[in-house]
């Protein structure tokens, strides 16, 4: 019987507690798979990511059978049921790592949000050359590995956002970029949809698609991440009263203020504007 064909494996054993902190890469490889090619498990620490370099194959992830061809890269849900395998007609070659950290699914959504996670990429932007680097890390093992395989996925992170949802505002559909840029200069307004159809053309419904394709959100959670960012600035850049900055970035009021910004940040804005304070030359 034809057997899978390993060019590549590597296991790595991160540092103890690193990722808690940090992500890592605890296996990598390339193989050829022979016809009977099949992993199948209810779950497994980390996630597999499986990039097809030619041939054909299979993922079943997150309830979807997705079908993968050369050039497309699949992220597996591994906290979940998940099923890989080659087409027998035309089995194929893989290049894979599994990713661990923190909380490597949360990653998985920032990319793909609840859309399918597969990403398709052009010849010239392929990650086989990242997939060299990373297996030429893993095979020296010098003695900086858990920083250099952090630095690593970092790349590749960037690397999928790009084939899924392009490079910056200049590669977004043109209404989307006209409402991030409004918005984006007064996040403090109200911005109905009635606001953004008149700056983009588009209703309500055509706007909550475009942000979920590529930005994964919708415009209401993109609006609060602005408008508590231009927040903090108010906080340390003056003394302001919490009620002024609250009217001022587009809160309801100063509880509706509070409650959003502890639930992002993780503390009060009076308890992180002393920290913040504090901490600032010449005081």
């Amino acid at each position: 019987m034809e057997k899978s064909a390993f060019f590549e494996s590597f296991h790595y054993v991160p540092a103890a507690g690193w990722t808690r902190t940090a992500f890592s890469v605890l296996r990598a490889g390339k193989v050829a798979a022979a016809r009977d090619y099949r992993i199948e498990r209810a779950f497994h620490p980390g996630q597999d990511i499986l990039y097809c370099v030619s041939g054909r194959g299979h993922v079943e992830t997150l309830g979807q059978r997705l079908d993968i061809r050369p050039n497309q890269l699949v992220w597996m849900a591994n906290e979940a049921p998940h099923v890989h395998s080659a087409d027998p007609a035309d089995p194929w070659t893989l290049l894979w790592f599994r990713l661990d950290g923190p909380d490597p699914a949360i990653l998985r959504r920032k990319l793909f949000g609840e859309g399918m996670p597969r990403a398709a990429f052009i010849e010239a932007a392929s990650p086989a050359p990242w997939f060299e680097r990373l297996f030429a890390a893993l095979r020296r093992r010098d003695a900086g590995l858990d920083l250099r395989l952090n630095q690593l996925v970092a790349e590749f992170l960037l690397m999928v956002d790009r084939a899924v949802n392009g490079a910056g505002n200049d590669d977004l559909p043109k209404p989307l970029a006209s409402a991030l840029d409004a918005m984006r200069a007064e996040p403090g307004f109200a911005w109905t949809a009635a606001d953004l159809a008149g700056i983009t053309g588009l209703g309500a419904s055509q706007m909550r698609r475009l942000f979920q394709k590529h930005l994964r959100t919708s415009p209401h959670q993109w609006l609060m991440r602005e408008r508590l960012m231009q927040a903090q600035s108010m906080l340390v850049q003056g003394e302001q009263p919490l009620a002024e900055v609250a009217e001022a970035c587009g809160f309801c009021d100063v509880y509706h203020f509070g409650r959003e910004f502890k639930r992002s940040v993780g503390i009060s804005p009076a308890a992180w504007r002393r920290s913040e304070q504090s901490a600032a030359p010449g005081r």
